[in-house]
């Protein structure tokens, strides 16, 4: 089971259809490529730090593995 104290949830909004959704980073993490479960556009989002509750997007460079 995974500590609750090592993971920063947050929300975040797709630059390309504007869906907002939720997600989970590991303290760890300075980011991670997800697909937005709306229209499926590779994501990188980043924490905008420990206290903040959106994360930072934009599209990724890179689509993510599947």
């Amino acid at each position: 089971m995974t500590d609750t104290d090592d993971l920063l949830v947050g929300t975040y909004r797709c630059p390309v259809c504007g869906h907002r959704d939720v997600t989970e980073l590991g303290m760890e993490q300075g980011s991670a490529n997800i697909s937005c479960s709306y229209c499926d556009t590779p994501l990188e989002v980043s924490s905008r730090g420990p206290d903040s509750v959106r994360f930072a997007v934009q599209v990724a460079g890179q689509p993510t593995a599947r």
